[in-house]
């Protein structure tokens, strides 16, 4: 796994023996500027991702109790996962990433088990267990991963 994220690595590898410009460095300080609050996203999602998918899943149960006793244990893996990537991606800076590792096995389980239109309303519920879990600027990092997520879920339904 690189340590860089993609737009920070890229501009590196262009800069080829030379020092990068002004334009190049932009992504680099706003990358530095914004490490603490992806620090503290990830540290809140690493501790409380259980709690956070637990409340995810006891709210789906409400609405399809039998889906959750047959795969409950297989939705929290998944979710758990999934998670646990948005927490590396955010703490890495790099959507890129998240897309590249997780979303092609993502899709590849979904489609398998066909279960995407109750998937979808899972990671609804899991946006707004973070939502009211996180503080504003934690939550809006991770609202773009869980985006994408749901449109994924959206064209397979």
């Amino acid at each position: 796994m690189h340590t860089l994220n993609h737009s920070l690595e890229k501009s590196v590898l262009e800069a080829d023996g030379r020092y990068l410009s002004a334009q190049e460095l932009s992504p680099l300080e706003q990358y530095t500027q914004s490490y603490a609050v992806r620090l503290h996203t990830y540290q809140q999602l690493r501790d409380h991702s259980d709690a956070l998918i637990v409340q995810a899943l006891r709210k789906l149960a409400q609405t399809y109790p039998e889906l959750i006793q047959q795969h409950g244990s297989r939705c929290k893996y998944d979710m758990t996962e999934v998670l646990r990537y948005v927490a590396l991606s955010i703490l890495r800076d790099d959507e890129t990433f998240f897309k590249e590792q997780m979303m092609s096995w993502l899709d590849t389980i979904l489609l398998a088990h066909k279960k995407t239109a109750h998937c979808m309303m899972a990671y609804r519920f899991l946006q707004e267990a973070i939502a009211t879990a996180l503080p504003a600027e934690n939550f809006a990092l991770t609202r773009s991963y869980l985006n994408i997520v749901t449109q994924s879920l959206q064209a397979h339904a």
